[in-house]
C-alpha cells in the first residue's frame, strides 16, 4: 500500500549550502534504497517535505525525521494512503528549492501535476505552493 506524508519544521540547519547539499545527498541514496520519492523544500529556515512510497517505509523514515535534531517544531499537513504516486515523475527528485531555475521547475511541475485533478495531488499542490511564496 502507498502512502504520503506532508509535514512542515523549523530547520536547524545554519542555512549552510553544504549542510544542505550533504542532507540531500544522504536523503537521495537513503531515498532510493526504500524507493520512496517525493519533494524537499528548504525556505527562510523551514522545510516542507512530501514523502510517497510504501507505507512501512514511509513511517520509518518519518520516525526518524522526527528524531533527527535537524528538525524541530514538526507539524503532518497530511497523511494519507494514495493509490499513486505524485512526484515519481518529479525529475529533480529530492532537491532543495533555494534558485530561481529550481523553483521554476518546481511550480512547471506542480502546474502539470494540479492539471491531473486528483483531489489528493491538488491538496499537496496547494501546500506546496503556499510554502513557496509565503
Amino acid at each position: 500500500m502507498l502512502k504520503t506524508i506532508c509535514y512542515i519544521s523549523d530547520s536547524n540547519i545554519n542555512n549552510s549550502t553544504n549542510e544542505l547539499k550533504e542532507l540531500l545527498r544522504v536523503a537521495k541514496i537513503n531515498n532510493s534504497k526504500n524507493q520512496i520519492t517525493g519533494v524537499l523544500i528548504h525556505k527562510s529556515s523551514n522545510f516542507l517535505q512530501v514523502l510517497e512510497g510504501d507505507q512501512k517505509h514511509v513511517d520509518a523514515l518519518f520516525r526518524r525525521i522526527s528524531l533527527d535534531d535537524r528538525h524541530q517544531n514538526i507539524f503532518k499537513l497530511l497523511e494519507t494512503t494514495i493509490d499513486e504516486r505524485y512526484f515519481e515523475g518529479y525529475k529533480f527528485g529530492f532537491t532543495v528549492i533555494n534558485t530561481r531555475n529550481a523553483l521554476k521547475n518546481l511550480e512547471d511541475y506542480l502546474n502539470w501535476l494540479r492539471d491531473a485533478e486528483n483531489l489528493i495531488a491538488n491538496e499537496i499542490v496547494a501546500m506546496v505552493k503556499n510554502f513557496i511564496t509565503r
